[in-house]
């Protein structure tokens, strides 16, 4: 019976975890171990084997377009005018600006691999990535303002592209699956982690169920204006 590996370095445990949820919720068996400074997911798949191939590849290419995009973007996007939690918004939202684009292209590196040792897929076979992100990076002014940080979220916004919903801090999409792509960044720290998953999920409109801590109740009002609904 076929089996497959995810690996990474120790210290991003947290990806391999990302990993092995979907795969834990179906009929396939996944184990995670630790040797030599690495973390290792072992996948034995259950009756439909390309399946759980595209689970664990998709999984993957949001670990690099997400998870080390950010670790990348953070040492390099660092603009004066900005406070914390504006820097992170921005750093979400280039993020998301490309992030099906990334995707499709890590997809076309992992084809019919065995093994996946993502930080050496990073390291060898995606330079083209790491050079655009390096980029992307530069097109940033060294003084952002708030102002310019808005406008950029109305062009990531711009047309329809969805809709999303918002109830307990949780964040779904419009088939009522719990999003949790932020869980990617920071090992899913909670303090921004609800406005990351809201610019992370690049829909057009969002509706709010129930009551809205002040802090996100602020940020939609101030990047959704006219997209949001309150119910």
């Amino acid at each position: 019976m076929e089996l497959l590996a995810v690996s990474d370095v120790e210290s991003n445990s947290h990806f391999i975890a990302y990993a092995a949820v979907p795969l834990a919720r179906g009929r396939h068996r996944a184990a995670i171990s630790f040797s030599d400074g690495r973390v290792s997911l072992c996948v034995r798949p259950g009756d439909d084997v390309q399946e759980m191939r595209r689970i664990v590849e998709e999984k993957i290419a949001e670990i690099v377009c997400i998870g080390y995009k950010y670790a990348k973007l953070s040492e390099a996007v660092r603009p004066a005018g900005l406070t914390e939690e504006e820097r992170e918004i921005l750093l979400a939202a280039l993020i998301a600006a490309d992030l099906a684009e990334d995707k499709k292209y890590v997809l076309s590196r992992l084809r019919g691999a065995k093994e996946y040792s993502i930080d050496g897929l990073f390291t060898f076979r995606l330079r083209d990535l790491r050079e655009k992100w390096k980029g992307v990076a530069a097109c940033v002014p060294p003084v952002f303002t708030a102002g310019q940080l808005a406008a950029f979220m109305e062009f990531l916004l711009d047309g329809e592209r969805g809709k999303i919903f918002l109830k307990g801090g949780e964040v779904y999409d419009s088939r009522c699956r719990r999003l949790s792509r932020a869980a990617l960044i920071e090992h899913g720290g909670r303090e921004m982690r609800t406005l990351r998953e809201i610019v992370l999920s690049c829909a057009s409109k969002v509706e709010c169920l129930g009551f809205l801590p002040e802090r996100e109740e602020r940020f939609l009002r101030r990047y959704y204006a006219g997209r949001v609904g309150f119910h």
